[in-house]
């Protein structure tokens, strides 16, 4: 709690959760050369949709900047999430006063549950579907970890692994199947990705979603695209923010 409370202490909402600033925060902005981080690459793409589509729909509500001050739902939402006793969100705007502000928020707040997400969640899968990664059934302790290299494939075999011959017991406490299982479930596929969202735009902001869905499917294709030459090279892919799979929120 004391790391959380610190931590939150430091928070300021543009700054850390946008991702242009967080990754500057961290030295990898465009300027800095680092080819194939496609983290970088493809969250952009997708942060500069979401910037896109944030425009166009606030556009599509509000004629100018006067009316989103007027905007008492939306004045009581600043309100309500900066309130020391209620969201208490360091950075968050305390009111909005034109449209750009209000671009800028919801921008963030597409990407932080959806892009974000799916950034961090979906590769557990490709790190605790290997047992010894992250064992959840071991039978010994780190401190007896053989010194020699040649013993420690078999040492981690013996104590990392289910064995056959207790298979039964080890089912019985689903520790042999616990670690894919877990990242298995972690991991599945949501039902409302990014791209399939239109029923839900069916009255308001159905032009802006649209234009977005445009994006996302060249996003989409180049993703694909690049993920096919990889594999031809043998590299791996990265699919993580295709917006084919990308969830339109955390749905797990």
């Amino acid at each position: 709690m004391q790391l959380i409370g610190k931590m939150w202490s430091r928070y300021s909402f543009f700054e850390k959760s946008g991702l242009p600033s967080e990754l500057a925060s961290r030295g990898f902005d465009e300027d800095f050369d680092m080819p194939n981080y496609l983290f970088r690459e493809d969250g952009m793409n997708l942060w500069n949709a979401y910037g896109t589509f944030a425009k166009d729909f606030v556009d599509e509500i509000y004629d100018s900047d006067e009316d989103v001050a007027s905007d008492t739902v939306v004045q009581e939402w600043a309100i309500e999430t900066t309130d020391a006793s209620r969201g208490a969100v360091p950075g968050f705007p305390t009111s909005f006063k034109d449209k750009d502000t209000l671009v800028r928020v919801l921008q963030t707040l597409m990407w932080i549950p959806s892009g974000l997400h799916a950034a961090v969640n979906f590769p557990q899968y490709d790190y605790y579907g290997f047992v010894p990664n992250k064992p959840m059934g071991m039978r010994a302790s780190l401190d007896s970890l053989p010194d020699k290299d040649s013993d420690i494939r078999s040492w981690m075999f013996e104590f990392f692994f289910p064995h056959v011959s207790s298979g039964e017991e080890w089912l019985k406490m689903d520790a042999s199947l616990e670690s894919t299982q877990t990242a298995h479930i972690l991991t599945l596929p949501s039902n409302t990705c990014i791209d399939n969202l239109s029923d839900n735009f069916a009255k308001t902001g159905t032009k802006a979603y649209a234009k977005f869905q445009k994006n996302l499917d060249k996003i989409t294709d180049g993703v694909n695209d690049r993920n096919k030459e990889s594999k031809k090279a043998k590299k791996a892919v990265y699919s993580y923010l295709n917006p084919s799979v990308v969830p339109a929120s955390i749905d797990i």
